[in-house]
């Protein structure tokens, strides 16, 4: 079912987070994921996974999850600590999110922006995240930034902290001639770690599980 697909998040059936695992012989109908030890008594026989796919995009599917197996060597991979592969099939197929480059959701969330002035200098910058998306996010903010400017800023979820840097693609003035500035952007990140990315993911994939839920 799979082309290129080597991680993936682990679900409640009511959408609680369990854990990011490895997948390993994604290709098969039988694949396995790999856990880390403190992870495993949090898996349930029913779970719905959203497998991260090079081609396909976010695939998210309700799973079976049965039996563990300890392991060792070099199948443990970038999850330094997890020793349990557990064989997964995949019961229904819930939906496909085509990479755009992921999936994008609408939020409103206050940030300071850490740039550098024209002389270099260091500036913060208040500003507010208005989308986001593994791939970048849509700021507003009263202070005018150049394309191709980069900045950088403290990205805070429930369960961790990260700093992610981007660089400003496009600018859009929304303010009129007489109003107060303001002013909406466009941004790539760049220079992200894998757990980086799997943290943005994870955050879009539960907002918009929220958003489902209040429809």
């Amino acid at each position: 079912m799979f082309i290129e697909c080597e991680k993936a998040s682990v679900y409640s059936l009511n959408g609680v987070f369990i854990a990011e695992v490895k997948v390993v012989d994604s290709h098969k109908d039988s694949m396995g994921l790999i856990f880390e030890e403190e992870d495993m008594d949090k898996v349930s026989t029913e779970s719905v996974i959203v497998f991260y796919d090079g081609v396909q995009g976010l695939v998210t599917c309700k799973c079976r999850l049965s039996g563990r197996v300890k392991i060792n060597g070099d199948e443990i991979g970038e999850i330094a600590n997890a020793i349990y592969k557990v064989p997964c099939l995949i019961d229904e197929l819930i939906g496909i999110e085509q990479r755009r480059r992921d999936l994008k959701v609408r939020i409103s969330l206050p940030v300071t922006l850490e740039t550098a002035d024209s002389d270099g200098k260091v500036t913060h910058i208040p500003a507010k995240i208005k989308d986001i998306s593994a791939g970048g996010i849509g700021l507003e903010s009263a202070v005018e930034l150049k394309q191709e400017q980069i900045f950088s800023f403290l990205f805070e979820t429930d369960s961790d902290c990260t700093r992610l840097k981007g660089s400003i693609l496009w600018v859009d003035k929304l303010s009129g001639e007489n109003d107060p500035p303001l002013y909406r952007y466009g941004s790539r990140f760049f220079d992200m770690t894998s757990y980086q990315e799997s943290m943005v993911r994870k955050f879009t994939f539960l907002e918009q599980l929220k958003r489902r839920k209040t429809l």
